[in-house]
């Protein structure tokens, strides 16, 4: 059910339960497997062609296997975080500048990161760990981030978020606790510095959507995850 909401990956379709309890727990194991497809792809990529191109394909492998899912988030909140009646733009489908903006920059350092980790790409199986390392530690830690998001106040009673708040439990956290800082250890000193970037960005946003918003949205959510991961890849680029 996790794999047939999150991503476009064809794993069939499964009935979601009532809640989002016994799904979102997955969230960040669906990271690792997000991270992991898109860095395979860049490491085929750059096999065959220059580096900054395996980059953009392994950014644009990324949005296929989620289908774009979190990125509505990020236009939204684009919109809707800058302006008076955030809510009511935010719930429009209609994309304004500051939206369209917030997604060029979001997909560009994405695909810039992904370039500069596929140019450091050699070939060898230690150089495919380096980068498997990077992708995986970005898609299952953006995703950790949103477990602590959750205990936020809904901005948007009836809406995604307060659905997502119903399925947590504190062994929900422990659990996505567990695999991002397990990660991060398995990276060591990278892991520790995308570490401090996921939790400075995470913080940032999050105390804007508490004090524009009233709380967190499923587009916050959506926002979060996408910020997280550009810079996680963003700082395991840092020399």
């Amino acid at each position: 059910a996790a794999l047939g909401f999150f991503t476009r990956l064809p794993v069939g379709s499964a009935p979601l339960p009532p809640t989002f309890q016994g799904v979102i727990v997955w969230l960040p194991a669906i990271g690792l497997i997000v991270g992991l497809l898109a860095a395979l792809a860049v490491a085929l990529a750059t096999l065959l062609l220059p580096a900054q191109l395996g980059g953009v394909i392994g950014c644009l492998v990324w949005v296929f296997i989620t289908g774009g899912l979190h990125l509505d988030g990020v236009a939204d909140c684009g919109d809707g975080l800058l302006v008076e009646r955030r809510l009511e733009i935010m719930k429009d489908s209609r994309l304004g500048t500051f939206g369209g903006a917030a997604l060029f920059f979001v997909l560009a350092l994405k695909a810039a990161a992904l370039c500069t980790l596929a140019a450091s790409f050699d070939g060898s199986w230690s150089g495919l760990l380096t980068l498997a390392g990077a992708c995986c530690m970005a898609g299952a830690l953006a995703r950790s981030m949103v477990f602590p998001a959750m205990h936020i106040p809904s901005a948007r009673p009836g809406g995604l978020g307060a659905a997502l708040h119903n399925g947590v439990t504190r062994r929900h956290d422990m659990l996505a606790l567990g695999i991002g800082l397990g990660i991060c250890a398995l990276n060591g000193g990278r892991g520790f510095t995308a570490l401090i970037a996921a939790l400075l960005v995470a913080w940032l946003l999050l105390s804007a959507a508490r004090k524009r918003l009233g709380g967190v949205t499923g587009d916050v959510f959506g926002c979060l995850i996408e910020l997280t991961e550009s810079a996680v890849l963003v700082a395991c680029c840092l020399r």
